[in-house]
């Protein structure tokens, strides 16, 4: 009795054992495929809206609409300040929080520098040289802005939420007014933009919330156009409060200038703000109209009609007068003047 009892505990022990091992072990192996496809996707805590990876056409078509500055004969480098709360600005700031499979325009940029496929630059008081020495490290971009992450090979995981999308009330852009004699070509060309927040306020623990006329501004690094444009092509947004179609994207709104920015700076060798060289409100706002003055005669430039359709013109001006024909003087007789002349005259 007692070893029929000893045989049945044993056994009862062992069938447990088993299916304790056989549960471990398929806990383990779910463990490690669910890692491995966290792997293969990149799935991080941050995945909710992703930003579509470029194909090789899209990489094809952003390098042909590059436009080479280097062979430039004329250029003007000017730096407006963009308020994302006034105006069509705000095409750029909406959505806040990502809505399907649409997103503002900060949002994109930070997701795209978390998974590593867009590099910045450091904000460099203002200048904005694209060398590897002012490269920016994502991860010192988040303990900046104290947003908790962890690394996820070269992708770094954190919370979307705590993406300060709502304090991205400003960007900083660079226009190049250019005119190349070698091509005949005369362009304005968005060169770099950099984001600037308005950081969240807080008085006795109550939310104050951002806004872009209090506090300072704070620029967070330069982005080269070239390199976010592709991206920013295929982000539809909308444009006007009129019509609520989605029919423009935002490398539209940059490259058609739909915006409206102060001129705060133009390229110096002193590298000063307008502010700086005219510390006084009257000689910055006249300062301002005037380099708007000198842009808008530029501008005009733009739009001149070629040879061809001048010469059209004027054939339509003659068809609908009457040609008038050249009076060609008599050559005087030359018995008193002296002068003598051929028969090819005379006839």
């Amino acid at each position: 009795m007692k070893r029929i009892y000893l045989i049945t505990i044993i056994l009862v022990t062992c069938l447990f054992a088993i299916n304790a091992l056989a549960q471990e072990q398929s806990s383990s192996l779910r463990d490690r495929l669910a890692k491995k496809q966290q792997q293969e996707r990149g799935v991080t805590e941050n995945e909710g809206v992703k930003v579509a990876k470029l194909s090789v056409r899209s990489e094809m078509m952003n390098a042909e609409q590059n436009k080479d500055l280097s062979n430039a004969t004329w250029m003007r480098e000017v730096y407006r300040f963009l308020d994302l709360s006034k105006g069509k600005n705000a095409a750029l700031f909406y959505p806040v929080q990502p809505i399907g499979d649409k997103m503002n325009l900060y949002t994109m940029i930070f997701k795209l520098m978390g998974d590593g496929n867009l590099i910045a630059y450091d904000w460099n008081n203002g200048q904005d040289f694209f060398t590897d020495k002012l490269k920016v490290n994502f991860g010192n971009i988040l303990e900046r802005l104290e947003i908790p992450y962890q690394k996820n090979g070269d992708a770094f995981v954190y919370d979307e939420f705590s993406i300060p999308s709502n304090e991205a009330l400003g960007y900083y852009v660079k226009e190049a007014w250019y005119f190349d004699q070698s091509n005949s070509v005369l362009g304005v060309k968005t060169v770099a933009i950099c984001p600037v927040l308005f950081r969240q306020e807080y008085l006795d623990g109550v939310d104050l919330g951002a806004s872009s006329s209090m506090g300072l501004r704070e620029p967070q690094f330069w982005i080269p156009y070239e390199n976010i444009r592709p991206y920013a092509a295929r982000m539809p947004i909308m444009t006007s409060d009129l019509n609520n179609v989605m029919n423009k994207t935002i490398d539209d709104f940059f490259r058609m200038r739909l915006y409206d920015g102060e001129i705060f700076k133009t390229t110096n060798m002193e590298n000063k703000f307008l502010n700086q060289k005219y510390p006084t409100e009257e000689g910055l706002k006249q300062a301002q109209e005037k380099i708007e003055g000198e842009l808008r005669q530029f501008d005009k430039g733009l739009w001149v009609l070629n040879d061809s359709i001048k010469a059209l013109e004027q054939n339509s001006n003659i068809k609908k007068g009457k040609a008038k024909t050249p009076k060609r003087s008599k050559p005087k007789s030359s018995g008193n003047s002296g002068v003598s002349y051929s028969a090819r005259d005379r006839r």
